[in-house]
């Protein structure tokens, strides 16, 4: 199945999931008419191969389905590392509460109940989207420096050819994210020796021919002739594609660069995807950037194998390796230094030949690595160390055991990129550091050191959550307080009173979201999940409430005046995320909740806590001999603002002390 879309170059692809074909014709619809392109599945056992098989950018997924539940298929894409980054929306009837932590656990991104508003379908749908391009566009960004690295150790630490090509295919099919990998290599006459090949989650493939038609004519041969790399979108529609008989059934896009060494093209490196113009330029500048570490590598690992046989062709080979490489026999006496070896160490390597290596001051701690490798063998290989030399390089050191001759000692420079590794890092403790000082703001340290550890995007996304919303308010302060003391006076009372408040609210791991005026805005089961929620709020109005009868009491003292507080607490289902214009975001709750919440603080007077019937019977269910002590008092039938129906409000009385 291809992605289908009503544009010509569709931005991106949605996986729709539904038994029922009136519900994906009315999805995949609503889609392309915002220009996105659409997959169909009608059960998740469907769903699971498409998403495998195409990879697309976001998965609307129904949950009542034949054969595979959606619990059940967004588990396993969440499980399969292949599919495992893409977002999954349920869209779903089911309403209850278990319904969607049911999802949550399944590892669903987001919710969407039926029957769904189109704008809201679309604001998620760009948001999701938009979220996975930023992972992917991240996680190439560290595949382009990561891929580098491990092609460099694997010139050092792996000498057996078959075993390196399987490595270079692995590492380049990851890095950029091909579903097929080919390497050819080709031998100083221009012929290709040997092809290897890895499909999606398949082994090596080995085969000694290659189709002529495909190195005169097809992608081969034009890559040798122009010594360049290339991207072709549709391979069923580019002559420079030759369809063998094992892939006559594939499509999509292909990308291909020719491995150049110094002197020659020693290999071709072709991957696939089976969405068209899948690869991007970026793509062919990270494969032609490392195209001629690869070529070093396969060119290092070659001329090992020749090592083992002809000990002369060896000598000539590592002469021109652009890695240092000293080579002994089995009594560690120098037999050859290679020029880049003589460079780094500043030695002739025609005088050192036949010195031990470690009588020879320059290669001493070389040496002294030498002698402990021989002791820190791993499988019958060495292990490879890291060492600093005196002028501040650092080397990656593997040596080698070879049969009948001695020892290789290889050297790979890597001190630029330790450097890089030191930047990166700084910056990620730096941005770290940054997320953990606003989360600051709005939560305590057990509530910022989780978020950190499992969602260290919160801030950057919007979300739908059952909250728990509570106003505290105080009395008297606009009209009485603040014209009886200075400005600064004024502020300083303030500061106490929030920091006192949040002090409280963060004790119960309350989200502190705003403060305004002298007004606090706190939410629970915001941004996380708490089984107590009910429980955690009302026990932070109490606290609070008692805690202000001493802030009272002292504002009475200085100025004469007197303040109360009033707290008032409603819950419903909130939208969470970061509001405000792009100069200027806060990360706040809008909802209905909100709205009745603060209707509910308008109505307390100092020392009451007004609470709505649904607050109050969610207490009940949550600790009920707790909340039956409290004895809450009934307002019945209570016309709020802005709410049709009469509401059944309660509320608790603090008794306060006597001012004196």
């Amino acid at each position: 199945m291809k992605p289908t879309t009503d544009s010509s170059k569709p931005q991106s692809v949605v996986l729709i999931v539904d038994d029922n074909k009136n519900n994906r014709f009315l999805l995949a619809s609503q889609l392309r008419m915002e220009r996105y392109a659409t997959l169909e599945a009608k059960d998740g056992v469907e769903a699971l191969l498409l998403a495998a098989e195409h990879d697309p950018d976001l998965i609307l997924l129904d949950v009542m389905m034949p054969r595979m539940n959606g619990y059940e298929t967004c588990r396993r894409l969440k499980d399969n590392p292949v599919t495992t980054l893409i977002p999954v929306i349920m869209v779903t009837a089911l309403r209850e509460v278990t319904d969607r932590i049911k999802g949550i656990d399944a590892g669903a991104d987001e919710f969407l109940s039926r029957p769904h508003v189109r704008a809201e379908l679309m604001v998620r749908v760009r948001t999701l989207i938009r979220l996975k391009h930023t992972r992917a566009d991240l996680q190439r960004e560290r595949n382009s420096l990561r891929l580098l690295y491990d092609i460099g150790r694997a010139i050092n630490a792996e000498l057996d050819l078959d075993k390196l090509m399987s490595a270079i295919i692995t590492q380049t099919q990851t890095a950029v994210n091909a579903t097929k990998g080919n390497l050819m290599l080709i031998d100083e006459n221009g012929r290709v020796v040997s092809k290897y090949l890895i499909r999606s989650g398949g082994q090596l493939e080995i085969s000694r021919t290659v189709s002529a038609e495909v190195m005169s004519d097809g992608l081969g041969g034009w890559l040798i002739r122009n010594q360049t790399g290339c991207i072709i979108d549709d391979i069923d529609n580019d002559d420079r594609w030759k369809h063998l008989p094992d892939d006559m059934n594939s499509g999509g896009a292909a990308i291909g660069v020719p491995l150049i060494s110094l002197k020659r093209i020693v290999g071709i490196l072709i991957l696939n995807h089976p969405q068209l113009a899948y690869f991007k330029p970026e793509d062919l500048v990270l494969l032609e950037t490392m195209g001629t570490t690869v070529a070093a590598a396969i060119e290092n690992a070659s001329l090992f194998q020749e090592i083992s046989e002809e000990r002369r062709k060896m000598e000539a080979v590592l002469t021109q390796s652009t890695d240092a490489i000293i080579t002994t026999d089995e009594e560690w006496r120098i037999d050859l230094c290679n020029r880049a070896a003589e460079k780094m160490f500043d030695i002739d390597g025609a005088a050192v030949r036949g010195e031990l290596l470690m009588s020879v001051v320059m290669l001493s701690g070389v040496a002294q690595l030498s002698a402990l490798s021989s002791l820190e063998q791993l499988n019958g290989r060495f292990v490879p160390v890291e060492l600093q030399l005196d002028n501040g390089t650092t080397l990656y050191i593997t040596v080698s055991s070879i049969r009948d001759v001695g020892y290789a000692i290889l050297m790979q420079d890597v001190t630029e990129f330790k450097r890089i590794e030191a930047v990166r890092l700084a910056q990620e403790q730096r941005e770290k550091a940054a997320v953990r000082e606003t989360f600051t703001r709005y939560m305590g340290p057990k509530v910022v050191d989780h978020v950190l550890s499992h969602e260290p995007g919160l801030l950057g996304r919007l979300e739908q959550r059952h909250a728990i919303v509570m106003f505290a308010d105080l009395r008297n302060w606009t009209g009485g307080m603040i014209s009886k003391v200075s400005p600064a006076e004024a502020v300083e009372q303030l500061n106490a009173y929030f920091t006192r408040m949040m002090e409280i609210a963060v004790a119960n791991d309350g989200t502190v979201f705003e403060l305004t005026g002298d007004e606090l805005l706190v939410g629970f089961n915001a941004p996380l999940d708490q089984p107590n929620a009910h429980y955690l709020a009302l026990k932070t109005a109490v606290e609070m409430q008692d805690a202000f009868a001493a802030l009272r009491q002292q504002w009475y003292t200085d100025s004469g005046m007197e303040l109360g507080l009033g707290i008032g607490i409603d819950e419903g289902d909130v939208v969470m995320g970061n509001v405000g214009a792009e100069s200027r975001l806060s990360f706040r709750m809008v909802g209905t909740a909100m709205n009745t919440a603060h209707r509910l603080v308008d109505l307390a007077e100092d020392g009451h806590i007004v609470v709505s019937e649904k607050m109050r019977d969610g207490l009940l269910a949550e600790v009920p001999a707790w909340a039956t002590s409290l004895h809450f008092n009934e307002k019945l039938n209570v016309k709020l603002k802005g709410i049709a129906e009469p509401q059944h409000l309660y509320y608790l009385e603090t008794k306060r002390p006597l001012l004196r």
